[in-house]
């Protein structure tokens, strides 16, 4: 093992600092992973241009990431060094309610590392051993960096009870969008329309098995799901992936059929605005917020992308070496070229 690791650290907003740390030593119930992808989230460019409202500085980026068992602490029993492995970013209490019961998402004392807590963009990392997940023989590295927005928009799914017999509504073709229109699918979703104003984005989604796409910059969402299913009260259940100022809430809101569901999975800012909220009442629509993921989602999402149910092909647009890091933050800032999904390859470059 090397004696040193190549780490980034973001010291302040716009301000990453590539230098070389101490490996951490696996404590006690803890795993030593050798991070071998990360992937880009999209709440990362909110950390590091200052606007994340959990963040403080210096703190080390990366939460969706896979690799290998370097070493075991005391009392981590397996995986065997060597296994590659998934990794949910929690560190929790251990002791509470939710945590007895694998509802990490819930533990009032939950850190995310590579927000509240340093992350992967780093050579080696410690985990807790309950947060460490070993990987299909047939998954790529890559795929298991993908599990983690893949259970964000999967526990979102879920958040929305589908029947069998619905028709799903998903707004924005973004990884998570894409992610929870397959997720749709997977439990069960009769047929499953997105929109979005990217048509490269639509097309991405039409290929990973979406039944019918909207772009919002040539119609309504009203008008494509005329054209689609006959209209939007056909829809039973609605997920709104963008968030943001809650316009998409909003226009949800006034064309729902009475009784339907409705899922925000996008991060709303503060100081949203939601004229039609007394829609929301009058109609008995029925709202669900969605945070993170569970152990649960983990193993059933390894076990959908194994039998080829959800999909990532076509997702990753970049692949750079994490030396490259300061780079993908400069083309996100500038906007030189679309992308989708940004892959950091970590310690190959240094074998």
């Amino acid at each position: 093992m090397m004696a040193k690791m190549l780490k980034a650290t973001l010291v302040a907003p716009e301000r990453i600092e590539l230098g070389e740390a101490e490996i951490p030593t696996p404590g006690k119930d803890e795993v030593l992973i050798r991070v071998l992808r990360v992937g880009v989230c999209g709440s990362d460019p909110t950390i590091y241009f200052g606007r994340h409202p959990y963040v403080t500085y210096p703190v080390v980026m990366g939460h969706e990431f896979s690799g290998t068992v370097a070493a075991l602490g005391e009392g981590a029993e397996g995986p065997a060094v060597g296994t590659r492995v998934a990794v949910i970013p929690h560190l929790v209490c251990g002791k509470c309610d939710m945590c007895q019961k694998e509802i990490y998402n819930f533990c009032e004392s939950l850190r995310c590392t590579g927000a509240e807590a340093d992350g992967a963009h780093c050579e080696f990392i410690s985990m807790p051993k309950q947060m460490v997940i070993p990987i299909p023989e047939a998954m790529t590295l890559e795929d298991a960096a993908m599990v983690e927005p893949a259970c964000v928009a999967y526990h979102g799914a879920k958040r929305g009870e589908i029947q069998q017999d619905d028709i799903a509504l998903v707004v924005g073709a973004g990884p998570i969008g894409n992610f929870c229109m397959q997720s749709c699918k997977a439990l069960g979703a009769k047929r499953v329309f997105i929109a979005d104003m990217d048509a490269s984005r639509l097309a991405l989604a039409e290929s990973l098995g979406a039944d019918g796409v909207i772009d919002v910059s040539k119609e309504s969402l009203e008008t494509g799901l005329e054209r689609l299913c006959g209209g939007a009260k056909k829809v039973n259940v609605f997920y709104d992936c963008v968030g943001e100022k809650g316009m998409v809430f909003n226009n949800i809101l006034g064309m729902a059929r009475r009784g339907s569901r409705i899922v925000i999975i996008g991060v709303l800012q503060n100081g949203y605005d939601v004229p039609r909220l007394p829609d929301f009442v009058q109609h008995e629509l029925r709202l669900s917020g969605t945070t993170m993921y569970t152990p649960a989602d983990y193993r059933e999402m390894l076990k959908l992308m194994g039998e080829g149910r959800i999909r990532t092909k076509g997702m990753i647009s970049h692949t750079f070496p994490l030396t490259q890091v300061k780079e993908v933050f400069q083309m996100i800032a500038q906007r030189r070229e679309p992308f989708f999904k940004i892959m950091l390859t970590v310690g190959e470059q240094r074998e």
